[in-house]
């Protein structure tokens, strides 16, 4: 994969658009709904925490997390990372959170395998590639294990329980952010990365004319592409589109381009048209 565009510069909340600040978001798979409903610390932590609806679409997905300062990507141990765990790191980027954890649900269901700890270890090398691929360091990312868990022999974790993930997040730094040239209006210029077929199903070449989903700075819209030169799927470069209203954001904001409510591109607002 061609590397991604750069950006040129205690509550519990379920929701589809979230404006305010968030301290931690989980995203990640549907497990992470259950997780955070039987969640006790989380009414105890002064923490804002949140986490998209069940089967939210990407463009929601990205306003919960846009002001977050960390996410959890939470990670079913039964079944291993999904399409939507990639799509939800990549989200993660776009959105600009700064940092990201793993956290495994379920684990009870695989603590009777003879291989337990080996099958964990490898899921959680998958989930530390996808965040490597999407440059959301996944070398350095904390592993938690839900508190189900009993025992398995060479488990590498960094804390079991939810408790463990709030107290290593509670001190993280503030999100910075810097002033960019503003920019207001339909016409404009993004340089894109086009998911491949093995990265989004809903992928299919842009062409001119070609109607997408736009999500950026927490707007969402529809916008048609007005470039005649049409990019491939695993493509990379800049393209112009036109939005059906005007978007407010800074030059360089990141963004997501989506059908079906999933994403099937990635950039930056490069200029105005």
């Amino acid at each position: 994969m061609r590397p991604l565009p750069s950006m040129i510069i205690g509550v519990f909340l379920i929701a589809p658009f979230l404006s305010n600040a968030h301290d931690i978001v989980f995203l990640g798979d549907e497990s992470r709904i259950r997780l955070l409903a039987s969640c006790e610390p989380c009414r105890s932590w002064q923490l804002e925490i949140a986490t998209p609806k069940s089967e939210a679409s990407a463009h929601e997905v990205a306003s919960t997390a846009q002001k977050a300062r960390h996410a959890v990507i939470v990670i079913d141990a039964s079944v291993g990372p999904l399409p939507i765990t990639r799509e939800h790191v990549l989200i993660a980027r776009q959105a600009g959170i700064p940092s990201l954890s793993l956290m495994f649900t379920n684990v009870s269901k695989v603590e009777g395998m003879r291989d337990a700890g080996e099958l964990l270890e490898l899921e959680e090398l998958e989930g530390r590639e996808l965040m490597n691929k999407y440059e959301m360091g996944g070398d350095k990312a904390l592993v938690f294990h839900e508190s189900s868990i009993r025992a398995i022999k060479r488990l590498r974790t960094n804390g079991v329980g939810m408790d463990a993930v709030l107290r290593a997040v509670q001190s993280l730094p503030e999100r910075k952010e810097r002033a960019l040239e503003p920019f207001s209006g339909k016409k404009f210029f993004a340089y894109l990365y086009l998911l491949t077929t093995q990265e989004s199903k809903h992928t299919t070449p842009l062409k001119n004319d070609a109607s997408v989903g736009l999500w950026i700075n927490g707007q969402s819209v529809r916008v048609r592409v007005r470039s005649k030169q049409a990019m491939q799927p695993g493509g990379s470069g800049e393209m112009e589109f036109e939005a059906d209203k005007p978007i407010v954001a800074p030059i360089g904001s990141r963004l997501l381009l989506e059908r079906s409510g999933r994403v099937v591109a990635a950039g930056v607002l490069s200029r105005g048209g």
